[in-house]
């Protein structure tokens, strides 16, 4: 990952699966590291901390897993799987995410 990535505050979108409408869904910042992303997702409480990692590769297609930790009293309680996401070259500096239970799809741009 290079610098300009690390250090800057990355775009998250909602994508409507039916339209293509794009819609602002919060910022993403890499952390260098433990090789991830924490998700700043709108329409998630910030009690709730959202992490995008990488769980492997085949071909040209990354792979990713998202976890929701939960905190209490300024701790983490406990961590666990909402969603899955890919990348590839094809998809260019996107990283789409699925999380359940929403409909849209979630993104991280990877470019200004």
């Amino acid at each position: 990952m290079d610098n300009k990535v690390k250090n800057k505050k990355l775009d998250l979108e909602w994508i409507d699966k039916e339209t293509g409408r794009k819609f602002p869904a919060g910022v993403a910042f890499y952390h260098e590291d433990k090789g991830e992303f924490r998700l700043k997702v709108d329409a998630m409480p910030d009690d709730k901390y959202i992490f995008l990692r990488p769980t492997g590769s085949d071909g040209d297609t990354v792979h990713y897993r998202v976890d929701v930790s939960l905190r209490k009293d300024g701790k983490f309680v406990r961590s666990f799987p909402i969603g899955t996401g890919k990348s590839s070259q094809a998809a260019g500096p996107y990283i789409y995410m699925e999380l359940g239970p929403f409909t849209r799809v979630l993104t991280l741009h990877m470019e200004e």
